[in-house]
């Protein structure tokens, strides 16, 4: 290969790699149920843990009350405004009545509705094709990969209704 080629190709690819976005180990967004012990719970979120979910329904069958987390971009509400998120799929509804929380640490306002009757979600969930979450004009869609499979599991183990 002479010089001149060997330049050619390193310039081609230096220029190919400018018209094409870095590639990054990045994790998307996935559903995961887990158990330990009587707590359950169903998680869509990062695969990071420590990250906060984007949607977090928490079943404590011990105690007999479920919990729905929500961390979405909440900057018009103040901690403790009452708040609706709307769960819809395939033309139905169901709306979820909490409040707004801060986040300790950041301040981040996020929405949190307690004692709630899991069943009106999960029949959300079950639903074939994409489920948003809303509140107001705050949205997002909830993927469907995997969401079948935690959602099933998560149902096995939570004896909520």
């Amino acid at each position: 290969m002479t010089s001149r080629s060997l330049a050619l190709l390193l310039a081609t690819t230096l220029f190919a790699g400018l018209l094409l976005p870095p590639l990054q180990a990045q994790a998307a967004d996935f559903w995961r149920a887990k158990k330990s012990g009587s707590f359950v719970t169903l998680r869509y979120g990062s695969v990071n843990e420590r990250e906060k979910p984007v949607f977090l329904l928490s079943c404590l069958n011990g105690v007999g009350i479920a919990v729905l987390s929500a961390y979405m971009d909440f900057p018009e509400r103040e901690s403790g405004d009452a708040i609706t998120l709307d769960f819809s799929a395939n033309g139905h509804t169901t709306p979820v009545a909490g409040e707004t929380a801060a986040e300790d640490g950041t301040g981040i306002i996020y929405a949190e509705a307690g004692d709630i009757a899991v069943a009106p979600i999960l029949k959300i969930l079950k639903e074939k094709g994409p489920v948003s979450m809303r509140s107001g004009a705050n949205g997002i869609e909830l993927s469907t990969s995997g969401r079948a499979e935690a959602v099933t599991e998560f149902s096995r183990d939570c004896s909520l209704d």
